[in-house]
């Protein structure tokens, strides 16, 4: 149960979001790597995800205003943008787009999760 948020690796969460669908979590392991999980909204985060994605790259813009968190999983791409806000106090804006091998592109808008209050003390 909960392994996934128990993990000694972890560094830090560097996104949890969601919508109606999936739940979306980054993490930065303590080896540097970027890792993506997925899970199914029907079955809950503290089932193993559905999806798991190792080898993450990080791509800032140059004016600090995004963050993309970039994965491939075999011929496709997925990739998790993230809008900072331009005053503190603002919402996140958070967008996932899966490419595939023939570059058809579907988009979810996401919005940021708070951390469950039960599994806060594993952090």
């Amino acid at each position: 149960m909960a392994i996934f948020w128990r993990d000694p690796n972890i560094q830090n969460i560097l996104a949890y979001i969601g919508d109606g669908r999936y739940t979306i979590r980054i993490d930065r392991l303590r080896s540097g790597e970027i890792r993506y999980l997925c899970w199914n909204k029907r079955n809950g985060i503290l089932t193993r995800p559905n999806l798991i994605l190792g080898n993450g790259e990080v791509r800032e813009s140059a004016d600090g205003d995004t963050t993309e968190y970039v994965f491939v999983h075999e011929e496709s791409t997925f990739s998790v943008e993230h809008i900072h806000p331009p005053k503190s106090g603002m919402p996140n804006y958070y967008f996932v787009e899966v490419t595939d091998k023939d570059q058809k592109k579907s988009t979810w808008k996401m919005e940021q999760l708070p951390i469950p209050k039960y599994l806060e003390s594993l952090f």
